[in-house]
């Protein structure tokens, strides 16, 4: 089995990447070393959770589910976790077929998949924005607890400790720079424990908080360019670190983003457009509604329509809640989030809380991702368009693990 390691850069779009390539030397070497995907579709919807999922599943959000950062969980939106996958994911059969499977904070994989399982860093964060009235016990999975996170005592082998590892939902104020901090923590623990000797077949990183830059700052802001700086300069020193350990020649790369950013600077406040107690879930421009009864369908779909926005209808839930589900769109060529009223203006239309923001219409250019394939075992190659459901294939060719999915591999 050959190996690989996965690195998510989260929230940067094909055409960030390629305005700021020159900027960016390790991913550009990467690039043009290997495969190139110009422009990898996003999910339906393009929002965080799908495009993680998306990236070790090779399978729809109807197929997987998936298909929001919340779910409708038979009572209420919340936030989805790794059990919540309802398919196999490239972690599992890796594992099932004798690989070593690394998971150093990569969000949507069951520590079951792994031979040493870390938890993102902003599972904090997803546990603080869960609450509504009070933390939803699903929430709670994301912790782990009860799990055996590290069965054969990897980090410890490797003289290592999680324990080392920052928080940074412990100093909100700080968020930005101790969110930098963890994520290069995280790639350094990567790189400790093959320097260790210890060579997994699969190791999946996150770079996570550049997409909490681009949502604070935008896209042009010099802040997020400095983001994604550091995050090229983190992958180059892996690259490095690797290269010294003698290791670099075994191992291949696939880097990506989960979804794009763009400005979408106009919001409709849905808790004053949508009837009272309307259950609503929004990702970004789309919109999530579960009626309690076909009266209130009606009204929803109406006041919708009746501020130009549209009915969704193309393939994106599981079969066992589609008919219990209304989805909206923004229309097309408009950038427009689903909020709540935070600032208590009154109005109905506002100004978005983000300076960007994803989960745009499907097929928006702007959520479009970049990817890039590199190392040994990848043809070097420029890929025009490619979907979001053939990464999991393709990573699983360049291992060489069998898979049970349809979609193909894009080397």
């Amino acid at each position: 089995m050959n190996k690989l390691i996965v690195i998510m850069i989260d929230g940067i779009s094909s055409k960030q990447f390629h305005q700021m390539r020159d900027k960016l030397p390790h991913l550009n070497r990467l690039a043009q070393q290997g495969t190139q995907v110009s422009s990898l579709t996003p999910e339906v919807c393009g929002t965080s959770y799908p495009g993680r999922t998306s990236m070790i599943v090779g399978r729809p959000p109807s197929e997987h589910g998936i298909y929001g950062n919340k779910i409708w969980d038979g009572n209420v939106f919340r936030w989805s976790n790794p059990y919540d996958v309802r398919t196999e994911t490239i972690a599992s059969l890796t594992h099932e077929a004798g690989g070593d499977v690394f998971n150093m904070g990569f969000g949507m994989v069951r520590p079951e998949d792994c031979s040493l399982y870390i938890s993102p860093w902003w599972v904090d964060d997803v546990m603080i924005r869960g609450r509504d009235d009070h933390a939803h016990e699903a929430n709670e999975r994301w912790t782990m607890k009860g799990k055996n996170l590290d069965p054969e005592q990897r980090l410890s082998q490797a003289g290592l400790s999680k324990d080392d590892l920052v928080n940074p939902m412990d100093n909100r104020s700080r968020m930005l720079e101790l969110g930098s901090l963890a994520d290069f923590q995280l790639i350094e623990m990567a790189a400790k424990l093959i320097e260790s000797g210890q060579t997994p077949n699969l190791v999946l990183l996150e770079i996570a908080v550049t997409d909490y830059y681009l949502h604070q700052f935008g896209t042009d802001d010099p802040n997020t360019e400095l983001s994604l700086r550091i995050a090229d300069a983190q992958i180059g020193t892996l690259i490095e670190r690797l290269r010294n350990a003698g290791q670099l020649e075994h191992y291949n790369f696939a880097v990506m983003s989960d979804h794009g950013h763009t400005l979408m600077e106009e919001t409709i406040h849905c808790d004053l457009l949508l009837p009272e107690g309307t259950r609503w879930s929004s990702e970004g421009s789309m919109l999530f509604v579960n009626p309690r009864s076909a009266a209130e369908a009606t009204e929803v779909t109406k006041r919708m329509l009746a501020e130009g926005m549209e009915l969704w209808s193309k393939p994106l839930l599981p079969d066992d809640i589609k008919s219990e589900m209304l989805v909206f769109s923004c229309p097309e060529g408009q950038y427009i989030s689903f909020e709540s009223d935070l600032k208590n203006t009154g109005q109905i239309r506002g100004i978005s809380k983000y300076r960007s923001n994803h989960g745009m219409r499907p097929g928006t250019e702007e959520d479009y991702r970049f990817c890039i394939f590199s190392g040994p075992n990848i043809p070097q190659q420029t890929v025009d368009f490619a979907e979001a459901i053939q990464i999991a294939p393709t990573i699983a060719a360049i291992l060489g693990v069998e898979t049970p999915w349809t979609a193909t591999s894009i080397i």
